[in-house]
């Protein structure tokens, strides 16, 4: 089994290379060891290695004596939602979430669907994984169970607030072709959203666009879809549907930093008085605008729903497009998300441009992916920009984050010249043999000369 799968907060892999089915037998098998599971729920996703995957997990789960509550492919959030509403012991998602057709993993859940990482078990997972395999004298039991998404679908509506016909708003809901689809087309339906549907038939290949929809070019047919036919908002979903991506009436991207930070305003006073937990790779016209009520995270969902829990926060965000909630025990939903920003549109009775132009400030790069395949070279990479960078504004939270302020208390699009205000952060991918660079400047020819400065010391 290759040890290199398990990453900070998952398993993930290519599959059969890197990750197969006695990679996930014993994994499963380890699950139950760790948790003294009896029962547990399992998931799986639309890739084509699924069901070999989920199957062997099964049999890995049911040899070790533990019960298996299998509900099909779903969501990730689905999922979660689960693994509490049957008061399972944990529960095992098969899913690769954003990653490339030829990835796969499992995301690991234990008890109240709280997820478990390298700092609250999976290191151990891992450890009894590449040991014996446990066979109990009695063999658990499998059972297929379809009715969670209705239930899950009437809680979505019930905590969104949103009344059956009462949006008057038109979407345009593109699931590329991964499991948003089977949320999200019996939610709208039921309540009478005006949608249109691209790419809902699910299809592990992902014939029409990357599984993560802020990928190049990804986001180019709904943007299209959404002029062409005027509507309101377009809303994209990656393969497992955990993350949400929306362009405004113009078939602009909106960055998910300024989804948060709307639905935290949108929520009013209530909301206000409660936390909101973001990741560090925020603009800091976001984080301003948050105030105390901001708290900083590292990147990765298990951090943020961590921090959340910790400080009672009431929504959370990642600008990879995950929104976290206090009412889904601080797991992601991005069907929820979208339910709230669309009532959060209507009450305005302003359009999507109009609600996030206080936060378009300066120019913001987005996340840069660099491959970088050797540990070593990132390691080497991040001590190599920290002495470079050492007389500046140092922040070692997550990777390496330094900042260069001329006039701290000037906002960034509001300076002349080509020097004034910048800052990035460059970090090693729990999820790709790749960095992430994101880098805010206060003009657009600084951000060029920023982006080339820092390729050229990586040497890429």
């Amino acid at each position: 089994m290759e040890k290199d799968i398990f990453r900070s907060y998952d398993v993930r892999g290519i599959y059969p290379s890197e990750i197969n089915e006695d990679a996930a037998k014993r994994i499963g098998n380890a699950a139950v060891q760790f948790l003294d599971a009896k029962t547990m729920v399992i998931g799986e996703d639309g890739r084509s290695s699924s069901p070999q995957l989920r199957q062997a997990v099964v049999e890995g789960i049911t040899v070790a004596g533990c019960d298996v509550i299998y509900i099909g492919q779903c969501t990730t959030p689905l999922f979660y939602y689960a693994v509490k509403y049957f008061n399972a012991d944990g529960g095992i998602m098969v899913t690769a979430s954003h990653n490339p057709p030829e990835y796969n993993g499992l995301k690991i859940m234990q008890k109240g669907a709280t997820p478990i990482d390298k700092n609250s078990g999976l290191q151990k997972i891992k450890e009894t994984a590449t040991g014996e395999t446990f066979i109990a004298e009695h063999e658990g039991t499998a059972n297929h169970r379809s009715d969670v998404l209705n239930n899950y679908v009437d809680f979505l509506i019930d905590i969104s607030g949103i009344q059956s016909g009462k949006l008057n708003l038109k979407v345009v809901a593109d699931a590329g072709n991964g499991m948003g689809s089977a949320v999200v087309e019996p939610l709208f339906d039921k309540l009478k959203i005006n949608y249109t549907k691209l790419f809902f038939e699910i299809d592990g290949s992902f014939p029409n666009r990357s599984p993560d929809p802020t990928r190049s070019g990804g986001l180019k047919i709904l943007s299209e879809t959404v002029k062409k036919q005027q509507a309101d908002m377009g809303i994209a979903f990656d393969g497992d549907a955990d993350r949400l991506a929306v362009v405004d009436e113009n078939g602009e991207f909106v960055p998910s930093q300024y989804i948060l930070a709307v639905l935290w305003q949108g929520g009013g006073a209530t909301v206000k008085k409660h936390k909101v937990v973001y990741d560090l790779r925020f603009s800091r016209a976001v984080k301003e605008f948050f105030g105390d009520s901001g708290i900083r995270s590292i990147v990765g969902h298990s951090y943020i729903a961590q921090k959340m829990r910790e400080a009672d926060a009431f929504i959370g965000g990642e600008t990879s497009g995950h929104f976290f909630f206090k009412e889904t025990n601080y797991n992601e939903s991005a069907a929820l998300a979208a339910l709230k920003l669309m009532k959060v549109l209507q009450e305005s009775g302003k359009k999507l441009s109009e609600v996030i132009q206080p936060f378009k400030q300066g120019y913001y790069s987005g996340e840069i992916n660099i491959a970088v395949n050797s540990s070593a070279e990132q390691n080497n990479i991040i001590d190599f920009l920290k002495n470079k960078y050492q007389d500046e504004k140092i922040d070692e939270l997550d990777g390496l984050t330094v900042e260069h302020w001329d006039n701290p208390s000037t906002k960034l699009g509001t300076i002349s010249g080509t020097t004034g205000n910048w800052w990035f952060n460059i970090r090693r991918s729990n999820t790709e043999p790749a960095m992430r660079l994101i880098i805010e400047v206060n003009t657009e020819a600084l951000m060029k000369e920023k982006i080339e400065e820092i390729k050229k010391i990586i040497g890429r």
